[in-house]
């Protein structure tokens, strides 16, 4: 009798893995471009923050809440208050996007500040891939990466780490310049104003979007919302106060160091940094003006021209919320060799711990 036939399994085809993270996720957050700075910048600053916000040799996390912090949640806690006495600072300078955010993370049992913190990370996260998605863009691959490396790492970052409007206002700008490009002009719009109530100047996104989109019915479609969102704002400052504008006139109490009186009769050495860091990111503009779009070039006067003649000090934060000048830094960062990248950066860096602890040891303000 013949010996019987073995039946051989037939091999198994291989089957490709089940993806962990989506693919859209993952191609919105690359790993080395985008979710690595992101995690050793956010490290870097809240190690910082939380070592330079702390005393007596415990540590404490008042760091995070410090400056206008304050402001915030005391606007969260009490609102606004009376009309401001002349001459006294009062809350009035701020407006209500982030105290909404921290009052209603304190409405739903949730530590509201802590909570606006954590977010504000996460925010910047979403904000540094809208970088990187729209300078690739308008640039190389390099270059996009460097440009999220240098504003993860500029001296200022530190604030995206504070209960400050700062990621809210980088991420609302430049996700709604990306949608603008794609024309998605509704969801642009819901941005700028975002945006636009996050801070007092959130305007000037709306006006550098009209230089973008060249059409008076888009124009209206995407800016006119945010203008519309001020407007209320402006006419309840006038009902509570008798002064629409009274974000702005109450930052007369404020003491603004101007370009005029810089230097003299006494130096302000925390002012002349602020001035340094937006003089550097307006020469590295200056210099890629022909390869960045026309409407960032607008974006960037307008935002920081005004703060570099009027009101000097927190020019190094507006800086750190403008995007066209770290595109033109990746640019410029691109052409260097590897080395000299690598030491700018790690001077960035050394600049940022600088920055932090000179504010929350030194009373410098951010």
């Amino acid at each position: 009798m013949d010996a019987p036939t073995r039946t051989h399994d037939a091999p198994a085809v291989a089957q490709p893995p089940t993806a962990v993270v989506p693919e859209w996720v993952h191609g919105l957050f690359p790993w080395r471009a985008v979710v690595l700075p992101w995690l050793l910048s956010r490290a870097l600053s809240a190690v910082v923050v939380a070592v330079a916000g702390s005393s007596d040799g415990r540590l404490r996390f008042g760091g995070f809440f410090a400056w206008d912090g304050g402001w915030y949640e005391h606007i969260a806690r009490f609102g606004y208050g009376a009309p401001p006495p002349d001459g006294v600072q009062t809350p009035w300078p701020f407006f209500p996007l982030l105290p909404g955010i921290v009052r209603g993370f304190d409405e739903l049992g949730i530590p509201g500040r802590g909570a606006t913190v954590l977010l504000n990370h996460l925010v910047f996260l979403v904000a540094l891939a809208g970088v990187y998605r729209l300078a690739r863009r308008h640039t190389s691959a390099p270059a996009s990466a460097l440009a999220v490396w240098a504003i993860a790492l500029f001296p200022g970052s530190f604030v995206f780490s504070m209960l400050y409007p700062s990621a809210i206002f980088l991420a609302g700008s430049v996700w709604a310049f990306l949608l603008v490009e794609d024309r998605h002009d509704v969801a642009a719009s819901v941005l700028v104003v975002v945006v636009a109530m996050a801070r007092p100047n959130g305007l000037v996104v709306a006006v550098a979007l009209v230089f973008a989109v060249r059409s008076l019915p888009r124009a209206v479609l995407v800016a006119g919302p945010a203008v519309v969102a001020v407007g209320v704002w402006c006419a309840l400052c006038w009902h509570w106060t008798g002064d629409p504008v009274v974000f702005f006139t109450a930052k007369s109490s404020w003491g603004e160091v101007t370009l005029g009186n810089l230097l003299f009769p006494i130096a302000d050495y925390g002012a002349i940094v602020h001035f340094a860091l937006g003089v550097s990111a307006l020469a590295a503009v200056v210099a890629e003006r022909r390869r960045l779009p026309a409407p960032w070039l607008v974006l960037t006067g307008v935002y920081l021209l005004p703060p570099l003649v009027l009101g000097v000090i927190g020019l190094g934060r507006y800086t750190n919320e403008c995007f066209p000048p770290f595109v033109a830094f990746g640019n410029l960062l691109a052409r260097l060799p590897a080395q000299l990248r690598a030491l700018l950066l790690t001077a960035s860096a050394a600049g940022l711990v600088g920055c932090a602890i000179a504010v929350l040891r030194h009373d410098f303000v951010p």
